[in-house]
C-alpha cells in the first residue's frame, strides 16, 4: 500500500483528503472489524487462538505504519508495534504476566524515543506534562499499595509510560493531540489493567481494557503517519 497520488489535487490543509489517502476505507473496516471480533465476539474465536486474534489490529497497524513512514520513524514505530503484539501474546498466555509488561515496557521506551526524535519545546504545554504526571501519581497510589511484589516493576512501568505521554504532547506537530490523546488512553487501558489485576476485578474489564488499547494504538500510529507525510522522517 502506497500514498495515495491523487491527494496532491486536493486543497492545502483538507483534512478529509489527508485522511482518505492515508486511512483507505477496506483498511479501516478491517481494523475495526477485527478489533469487535476480539474484544465483543470471543465466543467465535477458538481459546487456543485468542492470542492470534488478539494482535491482527496490531499487525494492521504495523502494515499501516511500514508503508506511510520513513527512515528512523518507520524504524521505531514498527519496533514499538512489535514489541506490543509480543506483549499482546505473552499477556494472552497463562502465568507471563511479568514477561507481557517487560514487552510493553520496552513498546513505551521505544515510543518515547520516537517522539522525541520529533521534541520541540513549548512552554504553552506544560499544562499536558502537569496533568500526565498529576494523573500517574494518582493512579500509582492507588495501584501500587496492592501490587504486592510487582511493586517495583509496576512504578518502573508507571514512570515508562508517564514519559512516553509527556513526550507526545511535545512533539513538533500542530496536530499533536491525535498521537497524545493516544497515548493518554495508552495510560488509561493499561490503568485498567492493573486495577482489575491488584486492586480489584470489575465488569466489562476485558472490553473497557482492549477498547482503550486498540484505539490509543490507532491514534498514535495514524497521528505519526500523518506527521510523516508532512515533514521529512
Amino acid at each position: 500500500m502506497t500514498e495515495n497520488s491523487s491527494a496532491s489535487v486536493l486543497p492545502p490543509g483538507s483534512t478529509a483528503g489527508k485522511a482518505t489517502s492515508l486511512i483507505p476505507p477496506l483498511w479501516l473496516a478491517a481494523f475495526a472489524g477485527f478489533s469487535v471480533l476480539y474484544i465483543a465476539l470471543p465466543g467465535l474465536i477458538p481459546s487456543d487462538w485468542r492470542w492470534f486474534f488478539k494482535i491482527i489490529p496490531i499487525a494492521l497497524l504495523l502494515q499501516l505504519a511500514l508503508s506511510r513512514t520513513e527512515g528512523k520513524t518507520r524504524t521505531l514505530l514498527g519496533l514499538g508495534l512489535v514489541l506490543s503484539a509480543i506483549g499482546d501474546v505473552l499477556l494472552a498466555l497463562d502465568g507471563l504476566f511479568v514477561q507481557g509488561l517487560a514487552a510493553f515496557l520496552l513498546a513505551q521506551v521505544t515510543y518515547t524515543v520516537l517522539f522525541l526524535t520529533q521534541f520541540s519545546w513549548q512552554p504553552r504545554r506544560l499544562p499536558w506534562a502537569a496533568f500526565i504526571v498529576v494523573y500517574a501519581l494518582v493512579c500509582t497510589l492507588f495501584i501500587v499499595p496492592g501490587a504486592g511484589d510487582m511493586k517495583l516493576p509496576v512504578t518502573a512501568y508507571m514512570i515508562a509510560i508517564s514519559a512516553m505521554a509527556i513526550a507526545a504532547g511535545f512533539r513538533r506537530d500542530q496536530q499533536f493531540l491525535w498521537v497524545a490523546m493516544g497515548a493518554l488512553i495508552f495510560m488509561v487501558s493499561d490503568t485498567l489493567i492493573a486495577v482489575g489485576r491488584f486492586v480489584t476485578p470489575f465488569e466489562y474489564s476485558g472490553i473497557a481494557v482492549m477498547s482503550t488499547y486498540y484505539l490509543a494504538q490507532l491514534l498514535i500510529c495514524v497521528g505519526i503517519a500523518r506527521h510523516s507525510k508532512r515533514s521529512p522522517a
